[in-house]
């Protein structure tokens, strides 16, 4: 036998308090007694109190307390092994994190915005495999392809400006990060189609390098679908000047003037020419439409998971326990007069 939630165990010693307190209750009754007479003559006139009845009703409480004790730590028995096949598609987000990323068109910035909704993205998935890519003006692979979506979503958190110091947004350090994010995972062994790959590219498009007709031709060469979602409003904001994390005002140019950063919905388009664009404005998103996209795509078979599952039996102390409680509930202390 094992058990499920083993730490709730300590909920037996509450059926010892129990045992303790119903203990105390009649040695207080006793002493109440003594203060009377004599026992036996306490007993005489108290002959409506049957000690037997109270005694069978302590003893079936004890005993409620103690199964749904052992109700709550789960017993299991038996194990048996499954096997379940995991498919799904792999995808890479390629997420931007330039300086004009801190823009704040949209709440609280685009890369907060923007990671976000990467974030309830990733909560819509089932069985896919994602990485996450983080580019400026060169890129890296911050999060290697994984089913993993806690830990895609942990390194979301982290992502900022400071971890890539080349300005810039270089689309083609994105792909060549997406490329190696790719071509780390194992090869498919299950003897079908390649696997359907994706990349998502999100970005707000401004000043990008890289020549799109060339990104758009290695994509198509390695069978990836590509799709693009654009940040922010075509109308711009400042882009915020930081200094250690903290925002110290707005950039100015060389003449003084306010630098302002505006999406550049053109290049992200044209990236997307094999997938589809998505908008993450500011009081919308029609980046959850990239499901439905995915979804589409081939599955590929990721392998075969092995786990041990158990047949649970909490149901039979906790019923036992209600039947006991309904039964103590029942029992009357006293004797019914006579007529």
């Amino acid at each position: 036998m094992s058990w499920l939630h083993p730490t709730y165990l300590w909920f037996l010693t509450g059926g010892i308090a129990v045992a303790l307190l119903v203990a105390w209750a009649a040695w207080q009754r006793r002493r109440t007694a003594e203060r009377f007479g004599r026992a036996s003559t306490v007993q005489q006139l108290a002959r409506s109190v049957q000690p037997a009845r109270r005694l069978t009703r302590s003893i079936l409480l004890v005993m409620v307390v103690t199964l749904a004790a052992v109700a709550l730590a789960g017993p299991r028995l038996g194990t048996r092994v499954q096997e379940v096949e995991r498919k799904g598609v792999d995808l890479v987000v390629a997420l931007d994190v330039s300086q004009s990323m801190l823009a704040e068109d949209v709440a609280p910035n685009r890369l907060e915005r923007a990671k976000n909704e990467i974030k309830l993205l990733v909560d819509e998935l089932s069985g896919d495999r994602v990485g996450l890519v983080l580019f400026a003006g060169d890129g890296f692979v911050q999060c290697p392809l994984t089913t993993d979506y806690d830990a895609v979503r942990l390194f979301l958190d982290v992502a900022e400006p400071s971890l890539i110091p080349t300005p810039g947004t270089n689309f083609e350090a994105a792909f060549r990060a997406a490329r190696q994010a790719f071509d780390r995972t194992r090869p498919d062994t299950t003897g079908g189609q390649p696997r359907s790959r994706a990349l998502l590219v999100v970005s707000d498009g401004e000043n990008h390098e890289g020549d799109i007709d060339d990104l758009q031709g290695m994509a198509e060469d390695r069978g990836w679908k590509v799709f693009s979602a654009g940040v922010g409003e075509r109308d711009g904001a400042p882009v915020p000047e930081m200094q250690d994390g903290r925002r110290m005002g707005v950039k100015r140019g060389p003449d003084g003037s306010i630098v302002r950063s505006r999406l550049d919905e053109t290049a992200l388009t044209a990236l997307a020419e094999s997938g589809a664009y998505f908008r993450i404005a500011r009081t919308s998103s029609a980046l959850s439409d990239l499901t439905s996209a995915l979804n589409r795509l081939e599955k590929s078979s990721f392998g075969v998971e092995r786990f041990e599952e158990y047949d649970e039996y909490f149901q039979w102390p906790l019923g036992l326990a209600l039947i006991l409680l309904i039964v103590e509930l029942a029992i009357v202390e006293r004797r019914r007069s006579a007529t």
